[in-house]
């Protein structure tokens, strides 16, 4: 049988070293993994854990509404849905009768509180998201496993949590407003989604524990009423995640790059502290979403950036030195070609660099490896958790050969080289990565982790990213970051298919921007105003994003800047977000469309 890649790796420098360097994570710098995620289903699993204190495992959705096939279930359908709510009597779902109740009610559990797989249509296809419409939505084990959501319903809870100290997040901590493990009226989240929801009994972690109060809940809408009947047939919350090397509590992790990850905890406390109660909740979920879209793709951009001046000086710069990466945004909404087209280079300019994240964080991986078993630093190392910066800057130390012990495990790690270089030559094997292997100028650090990264597939991870951004993102989406379209290009004489991105500002986050940034970010602080030349300064200085100057390095004509800030005005006055008498800049003011409210100290 034909070794494979990863075999001859394996043999060469082992199979638990192997296991630990043929991933893409590296959770001191990037707590998340870099794959595919849906931002839409991130905040049930964000309530179980604000009310559970651990990580979601295995639920009942499938059990109370998946049909027997053999001796396995089925996933559920909407038409599965629908038949088990009807065949509940104390559902109480009145009016459904007949092949036209079950189809209307297929369609209000389509419209408010399910989702298809890939978005499809229709009562037949497989379920696979459930919406938030209220706290019970996090009954509903969907997806299946946590783990598609890629660790970042842990990161935004950690984050809102905001707990300095510990390895884990701490239960029963009423520090703040987003505690973990606390009860309903403790976490401003539960409080918002749990309406109506009271714990019963002496056991506060029953996973029966949760009561719907059904006599108090005269005012509550179709959506959340849905969300509850689902969840009262399944019984009862999920349990806590079990699996192989899989932990159920919850990491507390702080992301490398320092100033990203605070500017998202501070603009998701503030819009839920200040908006969870006045915006209507679809608006309101619209809008939530849209900010956690901006501030992930803030934080992976900025990841990126930071590990490329990490690679040449050996240290992560400080919060204050951790600027956004700069992006042209498209305010026409694709409706300006120039615009677009210019928005698209910018684009094309961040994926470019962007690619070469997957190196780098194998890179820190490789020199972790090294660094955590050596026999003189392995008694005195820095903490990764819950701030790693010291940790990396001291592998940056080594990288740069400016630690006295750099030079052993750098040799260590040449000999790596050499060894694997005679293993894929004795194979004929990536011949070609074998002679960089066998270089002697560079790092044996960075040799060691390009030629992973390749053997591993260079495409397939750098996909995996791209697919994390994506995500990130929400390309395509109504309340998104980014429009994506795909065009055939010449490419050393042959054509390929080439995605290009549009950063653009859809209407849900300009809600969100305007209205988060019309308040300071600190409890008790009242409405402020913000001008039109303040909110451009904003997007620019918090988060990257220009529209009526050019991006550093990236000339663009005046004339094009102007029809861009135009654009912008014009769909800020369309949404009612912007006033002024006259055309003199400093009067034109932004305003809310829905009124907040103010949390005293």
């Amino acid at each position: 049988m034909p070794r494979t890649l990863r075999n001859i790796v394996e043999e060469v420098i082992g199979f638990p070293r192997t296991r630990t360097l043929w991933t893409a994570n590296y959770y001191p710098a990037l707590p998340i993994t870099p794959q595919e995620f849906d931002i839409g289903a991130l905040l049930p699993a964000m309530l179980y854990m604000a009310r559970r204190g651990h990580r979601r495992g295995k639920g009942h959705f499938v059990e109370a509404f998946g049909k027997q096939t053999g001796d396995k279930l089925s996933s559920p359908t909407i038409a599965d849905a629908t038949t088990g709510l009807l065949a509940r009597p104390e559902s109480a779902l009145i009016g459904f009768d007949g092949e036209v109740g079950k189809a209307v009610l297929g369609d209000l559990l389509l419209a408010w509180c399910l989702e298809n797989r890939n978005h499809a249509e229709g009562h037949s296809e497989q379920v696979q998201r459930a919406f938030p419409t209220h706290y019970l939505a996090s009954w509903i084990d969907l997806p299946k496993n946590v783990g598609h959501l890629r660790y970042v319903p842990e990161l935004l809870v950690s984050l809102l949590a905001n707990q300095d100290t510990g390895e884990w997040l701490e239960t029963g901590n009423r520090k703040g407003r987003f505690p973990v493990g606390a009860g309903y009226a403790n976490n401003l989240l539960l409080t918002l989604f749990g309406r109506h929801m009271a714990i019963r009994g002496p056991h506060h972690a029953d996973y029966h524990s949760d009561a719907f109060t059904e006599e108090a809940a005269t005012d509550i809408g179709i959506d959340e009423l849905l969300a509850v009947r689902l969840a009262q047939a399944c019984g009862s919350a999920p349990y806590k995640a079990r699996g192989k090397d899989e932990s159920e509590r919850i990491p507390n992790r702080h992301p490398l790059a320092q100033r990203a990850a605070e500017q998202l905890r501070e603009d998701l406390s503030v819009f839920i502290e200040v908006y969870g109660a006045t915006v209507p909740r679809h608006g309101f979920m619209q809008m939530l979403e849209a900010g956690i879209a901006l501030g992930l793709t803030n934080l992976l951009l900025s990841t990126a950036s930071l590990l490329a001046v990490w690679e040449q000086t050996g240290q992560a710069p400080e919060p204050i030195h951790q600027p956004p990466w700069p992006l042209l945004v498209d305010c026409s909404h694709g409706q300006d070609k120039g615009l677009r087209d210019l928005s698209e280079a910018s684009m094309a300019e961040c994926i470019r660099r962007y690619e070469r994240l997957p190196v780098l964080m194998m890179l820190l991986r490789v020199l972790d490896d090294r660094v955590s078993k050596d026999r003189k630093l392995r008694d005195r190392l820095p903490a990764l958790v819950p701030d790693a910066t010291v940790w990396v800057n001291l592998l940056g130390e080594i990288y740069h050969e400016r630690h006295p012990r750099a030079e052993a495990l750098l040799d260590a790690l040449d000999e790596d080289c050499q060894r694997l270089a005679e293993a894929l030559e004795k194979e004929n094997e990536a011949v070609e990565m074998a002679q960089h292997l066998r270089q002697s100028h560079g790092s044996p650090a960075l040799r060691l982790a390009e030629a992973l990264c390749e053997l591993m597939g260079n495409a397939p991870q750098r996909i995996q990213f791209l697919k994390a951004l994506d995500s990130a993102l929400m390309s395509d989406q109504p309340n998104g970051l980014a429009l994506k379209r795909r065009v055939r290009r010449s490419q050393g004489g042959i054509r390929r298919a080439v995605d290009l991105r549009t950063i653009v500002l859809t209407h849900p986050l300009l809600d969100f921007l305007v209205h988060r940034h019309l308040h300071k970010a600190a409890k008790g602080k009242p409405y402020h105003p913000l001008s039109l030349q303040g909110f451009l300064k904003l997007l620019r200085e918090r988060y990257g994003l220009y529209v009526d100057k050019e991006p550093p390095g990236q000339p663009i004509p005046q004339e094009m800047l102007l029809r861009n800030k135009a654009w912008l005005e014009r769909r800020l006055r369309d949404l009612g977000l912007l006033v002024g008498v006259n055309d003199a800049e400093s009067m034109k003011q932004l305003k809310p469309r829905y009124q907040g409210e103010v949390y005293d100290d």
